[in-house]
């Protein structure tokens, strides 16, 4: 399957540009929040659903383009903003408990990541209302001190990542404030829960005027979200992934919602759980994007 991608220059759906309407509810990819409303997740495999004649893993043969997993269609523009040149924070909770190997990899990860990869630079067509930039900027490291709670609500990491900017974090509506939690917490959000439902989430809130978009991983080596021959390193990775490219392309700015397909699903909700591979560079493992380019999930 060897389509050709287009990585640079702003492609997108002529005529999709729509008003924002409310995503349909039978997505597994949405859970319900703490205050009704509806928040972006990444279910485990096993809610996720089947996907018949999809591999988990792509092989090494290069460039291919693979039909979408979930979802309908290409994704849509329903005419909210996107992120044209955002940043990364990774934000850990509780500092001490990520070993050095963990902590690094995913620094590493940010680093090759926007560095200006295929892998990134996909998602450089959805910026339909100014252009995405062909990376994303790593803004660095908070080690937090905040212990291990058992769980932790949604409320409280909006409540968490406040507190932070009162203490003198930047507040950035360009940033997207990645939370990673420490192993033995258990994130929760409404009436759902990490690693029974979900493996990660990006949502937004408002502090001081500002709007926050933030992506929340759960410690990923509980048995819903591992996958067989995958260190947590790994699966962290993957899910970082997902979350940044949909928070970059489908953020919610202003409560106005921007790119996905007909069914509600997002970018990277078409191509989650099947196909995945190692980046070229740094060899750290990531799920596909959908593009609308090239009609399908694409491994680059």
């Amino acid at each position: 399957m060897s389509k050709k991608l287009a990585y640079a220059g702003i492609v997108f759906l002529l005529g999709a540009s729509l008003t924002a309407g409310a995503q349909p509810s039978d997505n597994p990819f949405h859970a319900t929040g703490d205050r009704g409303e509806t928040v972006k997740i990444l279910p485990t495999p096993a809610k996720a659903g089947e996907a018949p004649g999809h591999a988990l893993y792509a092989p090494p043969s290069g460039f291919a383009v693979y039909r979408a997993s979930y979802g309908s269609g290409n994704l849509v523009d329903h005419g909210g903003l996107e992120i044209p040149n955002a940043a990364f924070k990774q934000v850990f909770f509780n500092g001490s408990t990520y070993d050095a190997t963990t902590a690094s990899g995913i620094n590493g990860f940010v680093n090759a990541f926007g560095g200006g990869v295929p892998d990134y630079t996909i998602i450089q067509q959805y910026g339909s209302h100014a252009p995405i930039a062909p990376g994303i900027t790593n803004a660095g490291v908070y080690d937090g001190s905040g212990g291990t709670p058992s769980t932790i609500s949604d409320t409280q990491i909006q409540s968490y990542l406040a507190g932070l900017f009162a203490g003198g974090l930047a507040a950035s509506s360009s940033t997207i404030y990645g939370v990673y939690l420490p192993a033995g917490t258990t994130s929760t959000m409404g009436s759902s829960s990490s690693c029974t439902s979900y493996c990660g989430y990006h949502s937004h809130f408002t502090y001081n005027g500002t709007q926050i978009k933030y992506a929340v991983f759960p410690w990923l080596s509980c048995s819903g979200c591992t996958l067989s021959g995958r260190s947590t390193l790994d699966m962290l990775t993957i899910v970082t992934s997902h979350e940044i490219r949909e928070a970059v392309t489908d953020p919610g700015d202003n409560g106005k919602n921007a790119w996905y397909d007909r069914r509600g699903y997002e970018a990277d909700d078409k191509c989650a759980w099947h196909n995945l591979y190692p980046m070229k560079t740094g060899g750290y493992w990531v799920q596909p994007e959908y593009s609308n380019a090239n009609g399908g999930c694409v491994v680059p």
